[in-house]
């Protein structure tokens, strides 16, 4: 039997058995900021924006935010740039924030608690 077939016949076991999980232990609280994107690393889908560190993977480990660009209702991680600014709506986890949303706002958007919070 090849490898590829046998691993994912482990997977669905396992998922069938519900001991499978990705879920990340997060506050069920939201929170809204206006960061700036300092560093992206791509292949952990995490950032650093204004001092602290974001996760893309979804709560779930699966569930992607929502992200827009700048003038636009459609985005992608791949998109962002160090130098952006953001609104971000987040949930506290132990090792990060997760990402909920992300808007581009213009680079001249005071950082901090969004003004109509």
């Amino acid at each position: 039997m090849n490898l590829t077939v046998l691993a994912g016949l482990i997977l669905v076991a396992l998922s069938l058995c519900n001991t499978a999980t990705a879920e990340v232990e997060a506050s069920p609280y939201t929170q809204t900021r206006i960061a700036e994107i300092h560093t992206m690393d791509y292949a952990t889908k995490t950032a650093i924006m204004s001092g602290y560190r974001y996760a893309f993977s979804g709560v779930l480990g699966y569930d992607l935010p929502k992200i827009r660009l700048y003038g636009s209702d459609f985005g992608a991680y791949e998109l962002l740039e160090p130098g952006m600014r953001v609104r971000v709506t987040y949930r506290l986890s132990a090792d990060a924030r997760i990402v909920i949303d992300l808007q581009q706002v213009h680079d001249s958007t005071p950082l901090g608690v969004p003004e109509d919070q």
